[in-house]
């Protein structure tokens, strides 16, 4: 994608410990760059307490999920923020010659979807340690009453909502982190953005169908006692290529979502002006200097 809509890629998660990825992944997600420092100095907290509100901890369990998650962390910030910069540096730079062409934003989506899924697949063996401790028929009962009870309360919420008001608030997300990193939006461009959200595949209950099938077959996987490298193995699989697993029809859904966002975002990246071509570059150079800094710390 050529605009900070990448930010919006988000992993989907199934469980505390999958959403582990999902807020390293979302630290990119910050609004400023001084923000993103801020955050890795909360995000080992960050991680535990997400990941409590899910999981039955004993004490000496919780000791060690505060020691992964802290392993998590700091390979993330040496191993994976460098990559970030590079690719965000290499961004800035097709910004700076003029903006990208439709080949170089296919691409640019192509790398930073390798980027997501190294970041899962990398942390898949650190989140495995976590889900070792749970597998007993006591743990993933408590694990599963709170995963169902999370999506419940999605449910309701989100079947409450007209259509008219699920398309604002996509809009209102995608035009609030692109605006982060080039400016305020001219209303041309936020009505690219409504036109192309008038015709998003799928819908928001679909994915939560979607989402519960990932969830069962979680735990049924995880009933069956695996061994840490099995566990790490489908962590990997379930996230990223979750339609070998269950629910085949949504694989078409995924792809047109991010055909979609290709689309959207080299129409509203062909429409930026002079000053937020500018506002675009520094942002993501400041970006790619903060990760760079963070790296070496």
């Amino acid at each position: 994608r050529g605009t900070p809509a990448w930010r919006n890629s988000r992993v989907q998660t199934l469980c505390a410990p999958l959403q582990i990825i999902a807020l390293v992944v979302g630290l990119l997600a910050l609004p400023g760059c001084s923000t993103l420092k801020l955050a890795y100095s909360f995000a080992d907290n960050m991680l535990k307490d997400t990941a409590g509100s899910y999981l039955d901890l004993s004490a000496k369990q919780s000791e060690r999920l505060s020691q992964q998650a802290t392993a998590l962390i700091s390979w993330h910030r040496t191993v994976m923020l460098p990559k970030y910069a590079s690719f965000f540096r290499a961004q800035a730079d097709i910004v700076q010659a003029g903006g990208w062409t439709r080949a170089q934003l296919k691409s640019a989506i192509r790398r930073f979807r390798s980027l997501l899924e190294k970041t899962v697949e990398d942390a898949s063996p650190l989140i495995a340690e976590v889900l070792m401790e749970h597998t007993s028929p006591q743990k993933l009962a408590y694990l599963e009453a709170r995963m169902t009870e999370n999506l419940t309360k999605r449910r309701a919420n989100e079947a409450d909502k007209t259509q008219i008001v699920l398309i604002g608030e996509w809009v209102e997300r995608r035009v609030e982190s692109i605006s982060r990193f080039t400016g305020p939006l001219t209303g041309t461009q936020v009505a690219i953005i409504q036109g192309y959200a008038e015709n998003r595949p799928g819908t928001v209950m679909r994915w939560l169908e979607n989402r519960e099938h990932r969830q069962n077959a979680f735990l049924a996987f995880l009933r069956n006692r695996p061994k840490k490298t099995e566990i790490a193995a489908f962590v990997s699989r379930i996230i990223l290529r979750a339609h070998e697993v269950v629910d085949p029809d949504y694989r078409a859904i995924s792809d047109a979502r991010w055909a979609l966002l290709e689309a959207m975002c080299y129409k509203v990246s062909a429409t930026l002006d002079d000053e937020q071509r500018k506002q675009l570059m520094t942002t993501l150079r400041s970006y790619a200097a903060d990760m760079v800094e963070l790296a070496g710390d």
